[in-house]
């Protein structure tokens, strides 16, 4: 907490006030604006109190230049009088909130502060959101052009085929080949950006038995297992507090992973899951895949990341995103271990269902 304010009498004002308040925080006092900058170059500040009058820049000028160097600072104005005015100015300058010092206790400093804690945290949700879809964006048009572009391409040679009368069947039937095989990778594409959107949309959850999720995946998987001779195993999986689609597409995706990046004779993966101290369930999807570097082990959950060259692993690098997206919407996080050409583990957690243990 930065409490910015040239006269000591009100410092302590609020400090008692944040103790009386029952807010647990380590506080940093401030006299002018340059201090105060100065102060969160050295210390990153959840929130800072800013008074209104203040030696050299006053208390408008200082939010100003607080907020652009932090946007994400909450920074409420102080003063010694109610001014509507002021109040308003200062949240157009990128104030949370502002508070009269004559109305300063623990009770409104508490719940001024939360208020502004909120906001602050809200403002960071959005912006780290907006960042994502710009990036987002930006990689889908550019996979998106890709098959596209060769569509356009291989049309082109067709017609001049077709002008030319050439009588070579088989380098036609090849161009035509290459024309579905593009679009087929930019219907791949849609479709899998629609299930990662779809991970965004409203969360219906209810008691989920894993065991079924498994086994539906594994009829989905059914010709990718028949094709590969792949085996997948599995010990007894709980009841989880969930979505079952959603699971049912992580481990469609997890599992799917396991078997396409795998250059063993026979691709193997094993499921399981254990409780763990704070009541939820870790799952483990191991493989004797490719493995994944550790230096990736962050990467690999980033929509559109791919670590291998497409002409060898087809794919739209959104998979992972995807399974990252909905264990997060079910409270959990995801992560995993691996090493190159050692198999790699991917655990998540899922919340355990209350009615059933």
């Amino acid at each position: 907490m930065l409490i910015t304010d040239d006269d000591e009498g009100d410092r302590r004002l609020v400090a008692r006030a944040l103790k009386e308040g029952h807010l647990s925080c380590e506080c940093v006092e401030a006299t002018s604006i340059e201090e105060a900058i100065f102060a969160c170059s050295e210390y990153a500040f959840d929130c800072a109190i800013i008074d209104y009058r203040l030696p050299g820049r006053d208390g408008l000028d200082g939010i100003a230049s607080l907020h652009q160097r932090f946007p994400y600072m909450s920074i409420i104005m102080a003063t010694g009088q109610g001014d509507a005015n002021v109040a308003t100015e200062a949240m157009k300058l990128g104030a949370s909130d502002y508070i009269a010092k004559a109305q300063i206790t623990g009770g409104s400093i508490r719940r001024i502060i939360e208020n502004a804690l909120e906001k602050a945290a809200m403002r960071r949700k959005l912006a780290l959101q907006q960042e994502e879809l710009e990036n987002f964006a930006a990689v889908l048009v550019h996979d998106l052009k890709a098959p596209i572009t060769s569509v356009r391409a291989f049309a082109v040679l067709m017609e001049h085929s077709v002008g030319a009368e050439i009588t070579d069947k088989d380098k036609l039937i090849g161009q035509c080949r290459r024309v579905a095989n593009a679009a087929r990778r930019m219907d791949d594409l849609i479709d899998t950006v629609r299930e990662y959107t779809r991970a965004d949309g409203q969360l219906l959850s209810g008691p989920v038995e894993m065991d079924r999720v498994i086994e539906d995946t594994l009829s989905n998987l059914h010709q990718m297992l028949l094709l590969r001779g792949a085996r997948v195993t599995h010990g007894r999986l709980p009841f989880v507090l969930g979505n079952a689609s959603q699971l049912a597409q992580l481990l469609q995706n997890l599992v799917g992973n396991g078997i396409k990046y795998c250059e063993a004779a026979i691709p193997t993966v094993h499921v399981e899951a254990n409780p763990d101290e704070n009541g939820a369930w870790v799952f483990a999807v191991k493989d004797n895949g490719i493995g994944i570097s550790e230096g990736y082990y962050q990467q690999v959950f980033q929509p559109f990341k791919r670590l291998h060259d497409k002409s060898k692993y087809e794919g739209t690098g959104l998979g992972l995103a995807t399974c990252k997206k909905i264990v997060e919407r079910h409270g959990g996080r995801i992560w995993c271990a691996s090493a190159d050409n050692q198999g790699t583990t991917f655990f998540f957690e899922l919340p355990a269902c209350p009615a059933i243990a």
